[in-house]
């Protein structure tokens, strides 16, 4: 509590003293407390805002109705934190659905359904016929994906077989009993092994593959050169056009695999999923921008 001390020379005078206490944040009290040495009378006056607050100022922030609105921009984040997650919880299930799919039993290829591939996308069939070498293609730079490779990175860094710097062998496969050619992945092969390509079996064969759909030219990554023969990524129209084939690909599986020829296997199950990132984004930003609204306007 602060005490102000005034003098005035006579009672005429407290009137005055009065009025301007009414006006300001100070206690009046009416009696002389003292008089000094030159025969003044002396009042004491109390801070009121003081003795009420303990020493701090009494001024308290207006609660501005208007203010609410800006509760739009954490209600939204919040929302859109929620809807990612169940884009999260649909992309798991979707991975999962296609993961299943290669591990499945495999049926017999489509035939009668071949202009609605797409739906079958993953899913593992048999496909029996004879390949036809004469024009296979090489698609490169790719990597090794087999379950083979994943046991073997542990290995020796020097083992051509456990590099993933090499390229996929695509050989044309005429289907039996029909005049359809399909695109086969007979896996997978190292930089050096690329350069005396394994021969596939002359007669006819049964092959387990995997149903793939078309993609689009990876950012970073050159356009195919089809007079050259150079190929850098999968587009079923150029690729079917070059080796007179239908634009069906598929990837022959692991178990598939040729001796001391491709490795199968190399089906990549690639579905990006961002969604996590997603909603601990939203979430963070709508809990920010909640607790600043909070500490500015109703602290």
């Amino acid at each position: 509590m602060n005490t102000f001390i005034i003098r005035y020379l006579s009672k005429s005078s407290l009137p005055t003293c009065s009025k301007i206490c009414r006006y300001s944040s100070l206690i009046y009290e009416s009696k002389v407390t003292s008089r000094d040495k030159f025969g003044s009378n002396i009042i004491k006056l109390n801070d009121h805002s003081d003795k009420e607050s303990g020493g701090r100022s009494n001024k308290k922030k207006k609660f501005d109705a208007s203010s609410l609105l800006l509760l739009v921009v954490p209600g939204s984040a919040f929302a859109l934190g929620c809807w990612q997650f169940q884009r999260l919880q649909w992309k798991l299930d979707l991975i999962k659905e296609l993961e299943e799919k290669t591990t499945k039993e495999a049926i017999e290829f489509p035939i009668h359904d071949i202009e609605h591939l797409e739906k079958y996308e993953y899913q593992k069939v048999k496909l029996r016929g004879e390949f036809l070498p004469s024009k296979e293609f090489v698609i490169a730079p790719r990597g090794r994906f087999d379950k083979g490779y994943k046991h073997k990175k542990a290995g020796l860094a020097g083992d051509a077989q456990s590099s993933s710097h090499g390229g996929h062998v695509i050989t044309p496969f005429k289907i039996e009993n029909t005049n359809h050619v399909v695109m086969v992945n007979r896996g997978w092969l190292s930089q050096s092994q690329l350069q005396s390509i394994p021969p596939p079996p002359s007669s006819k064969v049964v092959v387990e593959a995997v149903i793939r759909k078309s993609e689009n030219r990876p950012q970073f990554v050159g356009e195919n050169i089809p007079e050259r023969n150079v190929w850098y990524y999968r587009n079923f129209e150029e690729m079917a056009n070059h080796c007179d084939a239908l634009p069906v690909y598929l990837e022959a599986t692991f178990e598939s695999s040729q001796r001391n020829g491709p490795i199968g296997g190399q089906t990549n199950v690639t579905v990006r999923n961002e969604h996590l990132n997603y909603l601990l984004t939203w979430f963070s930003l709508s809990a920010i921008t909640t607790a600043m609204w909070y500490f500015k306007f109703c602290r």
